[in-house]
């Protein structure tokens, strides 16, 4: 019990170690988004209440690399939070809605891994919008068939190396 926590938050902090490093990154904005990844890992394995306190906590991580941005009053803004909500929404979406449809193969992890980052995304980009300006640069579809591209190899290995318990397995 206390060893899964433990795998879970080292997971989320190489995710978060990536998401700041260019090693995978493409182009100007063309770089995977491994924290959502993770979350629809553990969202799909763990259930609503996982997908949405990971959710949570790793958005919490996201949004603290971003750092501020300032204003036109010369003020410093900060943008935390909008990961957060958009993660936790996502990650409980998933653990409720779309557990119990969930097959492990790669077409439907590509799917999945994809629609569910072009959903975060798109309310990432909304609660940015309504609460600061649009942003013209954010990337949709790219991240997400990045996303879809990488996600089956993610989840490979976060199963190779998190095993399940007994009462885990869906049969």
């Amino acid at each position: 019990m206390i060893l899964d926590k433990v795998f879970i938050f080292l997971a989320m902090l190489l995710a978060h170690f990536l998401n700041g490093s260019n090693i995978f990154e493409l182009g100007n904005a063309i770089r995977p988004d491994f924290m959502i990844i993770v979350v629809i890992f553990f969202a799909f394995r763990k259930g609503a209440m996982y997908g949405l306190w990971l959710g949570f906590f790793g958005g919490l991580l996201t949004d603290t690399s971003l750092g501020g941005e300032i204003g036109a009053d010369n003020a410093v803004y900060y943008k935390i939070g909008l990961h957060s909500l958009s993660y936790a929404i996502v990650g409980y979406v998933i653990g409720k809605v779309t557990r119990n449809a969930y097959t492990e193969n790669y077409i439907s992890i590509t799917i999945y891994v994809m629609g569910f980052t072009f959903l975060s995304r798109v309310i990432t980009y909304f609660l940015f919008w309504m609460f600061f300006h649009s942003n013209h640069s954010y990337s949709f579809v790219y991240v997400s068939l990045y996303n879809a591209f990488i996600g089956p190899a993610i989840f490979f290995l976060l199963t190779w190396i998190f095993r399940l318990e007994a009462d885990e397995v869906r049969q």
